[in-house]
């Protein structure tokens, strides 16, 4: 997959050069994270967008991305156990 590159002006001025690496596209949207230069301690950037709207940009230090990453884990098996106690299965 060839990277995307894009900019994001920040309200404060600062702009954050973003770099796509991985991206998830559904019906209606489309989640993408990547790599982020100029907004230090900031490093990866995770965006959601719906109807090809902007959506949202979140700006995200490596322990952040990796504290979401864990308690979106911890949701979806929660989610999972529940089906497997209540014998469903999405």
């Amino acid at each position: 997959m060839a990277e995307e590159t894009f900019v994001v002006q920040l309200e404060d001025g600062r702009v954050a050069l973003c770099e796509k690496i991985v991206s998830q596209p559904y019906q209606d949207c489309e989640s993408h994270a990547g790599l982020v230069e100029n907004l230090e301690p900031d490093t990866i950037y995770l965006g959601i967008e719906r109807d090809e709207e902007t959506g949202a940009v979140f700006f995200l230090r490596p322990d952040e991305a990796m504290a979401i990453v864990w308690i979106l884990s911890g949701a979806l098996w929660s989610a999972r156990m529940k089906e497997d106690e209540e014998g469903t299965d999405d």
